[in-house]
């Protein structure tokens, strides 16, 4: 199951691409394969839900395989939600009690087109997002 919320982005946001709230699930593939919620995302990056002593893998630099999916409204999987990426992590997130859990915030790179047309469908379901150039 997912939905698309958008967050309004403060004036003094340094994001080179908008971001959408997401509620999805990301199969992480590092030294072991996990399972994690997905919080946000954007056409360049995701932010992942859990912490240091849940995912000692993950550290900043950490390279890995990353599937984003979920369904909708109990249909199913839908295909058109799968989008495969390759991943970064860059920075780990204590949360804040109250506003966002803690995470990890990594680069994403759709691994083809296929998959990064996937991606820009998904993040065209919510409003207010326009396609642009993922590195502005």
């Amino acid at each position: 199951m997912y939905n698309v919320l958008v967050e309004p982005e403060p004036q003094e946001s340094r994001r080179r691409s908008p971001r959408i709230e997401v509620y999805a699930q990301a199969e992480v593939k590092s030294r072991d394969i996990h399972i994690m919620d997905v919080r946000n995302l954007s056409a360049g990056g995701v932010y992942l839900v859990g912490t240091p002593e849940e995912y000692p893998d993950l550290r900043p630099g950490t390279e890995f395989a990353l599937v984003i999916f979920g369904t909708e409204d109990g249909a199913g999987d839908d295909p058109e939600f799968n989008v495969a990426c390759q991943a970064t992590i860059i920075r780990i997130d204590e949360g804040s009690p109250g506003k966002r859990p803690a995470g990890f915030g990594a680069t994403l790179s759709p691994i083809d087109e296929e998959n990064r047309d996937r991606l820009t469908n998904l993040l065209l379901r919510a409003d207010n997002y326009r396609v642009g150039d993922p590195r502005r």
